[in-house]
């Protein structure tokens, strides 16, 4: 958010001219939240500038809070210089320089979440300690929707709060959850929190606090929540479920049995009535598309050097009019793993990625490329690759080769295109986990041809690759594509062999990817997650997860 330096109007960034005075904005003041603990103001007697430099300017009047805080609003008036705060640090002991405030955004555990807001500067005078945190007052509340969202996203978000619950509690800052009008929701719909509020010594929250804030937010409905969940919310604010795991295997029921039940066929009241002469047809509302994703690589336990990369391209579009609203989201997500053994792999994986992203993102209009488009585009990516081979003078295995594997979206539809062993799993409520590419090596060969699978497999060439990008022309590749409809709440898994090697991902889906096809939930911390599985587990290769999540909302 923006400034406006005439009449202190907060506007988009990107805006040139203030929609409430017309005044010019200038795009490199940025507004920050301010938190301001002191003895010697009040929030009627805070001076336009508490740093020494006078820096930061504030323009809001500021507000005391129950906790004695003084919370407003201040801009950057020199935004090329450095904050005063060292934002390497990256410790919150009681002996660091960081004043107390501060300390907890400096958790490893917050720095690496977004639903805590980021710490962008700090400092200490005679009588006072100014915090400045990115500004969230602008983002949506769950308070301000929670009457009007499905009961599914209830759920979700109260999810949500548990999982935060639990790191809130190791740096002392529960309050924070208890606080409704300091939780918003991010671009995602999840979660995130304004700031931290320190928990009282004398009087920590405890989970029935959380509880009695579950049961507020469901105060305002016009109707009681179900029997179930009433009961649930009840046995949380009483203290009868005072466990965290017993809370959240609760909370996993209540998902579990709203999901099956969004999951029967389209009713009645989902469809829209259209006259057509003296027709009437219904035909189902087309659903609003949110994505979310995450993703890692790791060099692995063996190699020497990391040969897997990864490329996303995101395009949302927002359109507005008096009489209707639309989100379009559209991503592009490219996977590729150098040739293990083969010199120069890592630079074949990142030409294929780079190559792909930047074809089909120009030429990407309404609804998803075309088969012909998708085949271009891996085409263009082997002819990069081959030509470089060619210009190296490479032969034989020192020609440089990757796979590929890619998915597209746009809407409700979704597009899956690969080359090699790379791998892409579809997992949806109904469907459960299910691969939706066939590995291009010499033992899924001899299978098309009849071959049992277990003789196919006992060969010692059987994992040797039939098609790569790089190593030959275009004739030699021959790309999987095929077009898919999303009609569920999806989670795709884009992986290396690193990763699914000796069928890991089959035999843990379960524990490291089901929990995260709910919305809201971290795909980094997913994505981290299977690496370190991979790396228990399997090692001797290089990994990368990445985790797209689709979630189809009714308009």
């Amino acid at each position: 958010m923006l400034v406006c330096p005439h009449c202190h109007t907060l506007n988009p960034e990107g805006r040139q001219y203030c929609s409430q005075c017309g005044a010019s904005i200038p795009s490199h003041k940025p507004v920050w939240f301010a938190a301001i603990v002191s003895t010697k103001f009040t929030a009627s007697t805070l001076p336009p500038y508490l740093d020494p430099k006078q820096r930061y300017r504030f323009f809001d009047l500021g507000k005391l809070n129950e906790y004695g805080d003084i919370e407003t609003r201040a801009y950057d008036l020199q935004p090329q210089l450095p904050p005063y705060f060292n934002s390497s640090v990256s410790s919150y002991s009681a002996d660091s320089h960081v004043p107390k405030l501060a300390r907890p955004y400096c958790d490893p555990r917050c720095q690496a979440n977004s639903a805590f807001p980021r710490l962008h500067d700090t400092w200490e005078g005679d009588d006072y300690t100014v915090v400045l945190l990115e500004d969230r007052s602008h983002l949506s509340r769950p308070l301000d929707c929670w009457r009007t969202v499905s009961p599914l996203q209830r759920l979700y978000w109260m999810y949500q709060m548990l999982d935060l619950w639990s790191i809130l509690t190791a740096i002392s800052c529960r309050n924070s959850l208890t606080q409704l009008h300091n939780l918003h929701l991010d671009s995602d719909r999840a979660i995130c929190l304004q700031r931290l509020y320190a928990d009282p010594s004398d009087r920590p929250p405890t989970l029935k606090t959380l509880g009695k804030t579950w049961t507020t937010l469901f105060q305002p409905l016009s109707e009681p929540p179900p029997p179930d969940l009433g009961e649930f919310l009840q046995q949380v604010e009483r203290g009868v479920l005072a466990d965290s795991d017993a809370i959240g295997d609760r909370l996993d029921r209540l998902i579990d049995a709203l999901e099956r039940d969004e999951t029967e066929p389209t009713a009645w009241e989902d469809l829209e009535i259209v006259e057509e002469d003296d027709a009437t047809l219904t035909v189902p509302i087309p659903p609003v598309v949110y994505l979310a994703h995450g993703g890692k690589t790791d060099i692995g336990r063996h190699r020497p050097r990391n040969e897997d990369t990864f490329a996303i391209w995101i395009q949302r579009d927002w359109r507005e009019t008096p009489a209707d609203r639309t989100l379009t989201s559209r991503g592009l997500y490219v996977l590729c793993d150098g040739m293990g053994g083969h010199d120069g792999g890592d630079v074949a994986s990142a030409i294929a990625s780079e190559t792909v992203i930047e074809t089909l993102s120009r030429q990407w209009n309404d609804g998803l490329p075309s088969e012909t488009a998708i085949r271009d585009a891996i085409d263009r990516a082997n002819q990069a690759i081959y030509d470089l081979n060619d210009e190296q003078s490479r032969h034989g295995s020192g020609r440089m080769g990757t796979t590929l594997v890619m998915l597209l979206v746009d809407g409700d539809r979704a597009a899956v295109a690969h080359v090699g062993d790379s791998r892409l799993y579809r997992l949806t409520v109904r469907g459960g986990l299910q691969l939706l590419t066939t590995d291009h090596e010499v033992g899924q060969q001899a299978i098309r041809q009849g071959i049992d699978p277990a003789d196919a497999y006992s060969r010692p060439e059987a994992y040797q690759l039939t098609q790569a990008l790089g190593p030959r022309d275009n004739a030699a590749v021959r790309p999987d594509v095929r077009f898919l409809n999303l009609s569920e709440n999806t989670l795709f898994l884009l992986a290396s062999d690193g990763l699914t090697d000796n069928n890991l991902v089959e035999a843990h889906w379960e524990t490291h990817l089901k929990p995260f096809l709910r919305e809201p939930s971290n795909l980094d911390a997913a994505a981290e997650k299977l690496i370190d599985l991979a790396n228990d587990r399997n090692g001797r290769d290089n990994i990368t997860a990445v985790l797209v999540r689709v979630s189809l909302r009714s308009p």
